[in-house]
């Protein structure tokens, strides 16, 4: 069987997505999807110094270096484009963090026997026509008693509809369906796995929808503004919330 299809193209991402990254890069505790995600991970995906974490479609490599400078963990990234996996192995540099960035193929590389205690996924597996079979790969990184975080914007409900109104074109690059919680449950089903936490995050956030018309942009200002207050952190529902994370547990 072939590899899954990619909805995005390399292009996207080389010219588009990692466009204007500054080194070092790190998750911002004022940009208000990385506060609400490292909360989340804290909780469900921490850690011990000198475990080990692999994340998938790693570029920038931003999350590998909190997950190195908050638990000291051993971090490895694989990144299917060669600006994405350059500019990840200068961002660990440029942060003083040691880790091994693979440029390559996900799906037929190497697989190091299932060696990680984390395997991380922010964004990556609702760029895929074939949902369950990108899951089942993320699964042969997986250590016995190790987990897999799995995060993808919640692009139905409100959120979903003002970026089609922001933009169309970007929605057509995300398989809508990786955002049904049903989707993770029936994963963890699959693969003998716990679900140990299934939450959507971020609340209404303008700034994870994508816009390219004047009209949009003018009505997401407000409520961009009012986002940025600490205290709509925990206003979340699947109806509106912008992000959908779940976290597995192989059982060792």
């Amino acid at each position: 069987m072939g590899a899954p299809t990619n909805l995005a193209s390399k292009a996207f991402w080389e010219d588009d997505y990692f466009a204007g990254v500054t080194l070092p890069s790190r998750p911002s505790m004022d940009y208000p999807y990385e506060r609400t995600l490292a909360g989340a991970l804290t909780r469900h995906a921490p850690l011990a110094r000198g475990q080990s974490v692999v994340e998938i479609g790693c570029a920038p490599a931003r999350w590998l270096v909190w997950y190195a400078e908050t638990f000291g963990a051993a971090v490895t990234g694989i990144e299917y484009t060669e600006k994405g996996a350059r500019i990840s192995r200068e961002n660990l540099v440029a942060a003083g963090i040691e880790g091994d960035i693979r440029q390559g193929d996900f799906f037929t590389g190497e697989v190091d026997g299932g060696a990680f205690d984390l395997v991380l996924s922010l964004g990556f597996i609702e760029h895929f026509d074939d949902l369950d079979a990108v899951f089942a790969r993320h699964v042969d990184f997986l250590k016995p008693g190790g987990r897999i975080a799995i995060g993808v914007p919640n692009f139905r409900g409100l959120t979903g509809a003002l970026q089609r109104w922001g933009d169309h074109s970007f929605l057509a690059l995300h398989n809508l369906d990786a955002m049904r919680p049903r989707r993770f449950r029936g994963w963890a089903a699959r693969h003998g796995l716990d679900l140990v936490a299934l939450e959507h995050l971020d609340s209404l956030d303008p700034q994870m929808i994508r816009v390219t018309r004047r009209g949009p942009a003018v009505v997401l200002l407000p409520l961009d503004r009012l986002r940025r207050a600490r205290w709509t952190d925990r206003v979340n529902h699947g109806l509106f919330s912008s992000y959908l994370l779940g976290v597995f547990r192989r059982r060792p």
